[in-house]
């Protein structure tokens, strides 16, 4: 098994959500939102929460929610 973004730093949001700030697309670091938006019924909401450099608007990887 190979652990692509071993090393890579996370970002934890308010609530437990854990991110990898690396595009999907490109590889890229990426900047990301202040804030991230949660739906209590279905979880995390499928729209972009970063910005690329070279891609523009983007999701970043989810690792997982921590307590």
């Amino acid at each position: 098994m190979t652990y692509e973004h071993e090393g890579t730093r996370r970002i934890r949001y308010e609530g437990g959500a854990v991110f990898v700030p690396v595009c999907l697309g490109c590889g890229r670091f990426i900047i990301p939102d202040e804030t991230i938006y949660v739906n209590e019924e279905s979880g995390l909401k499928q729209q972009p929460n970063a910005t690329c450099s070279r891609c523009g608007r983007v999701e970043m990887f989810f690792e997982g929610f921590l307590p």
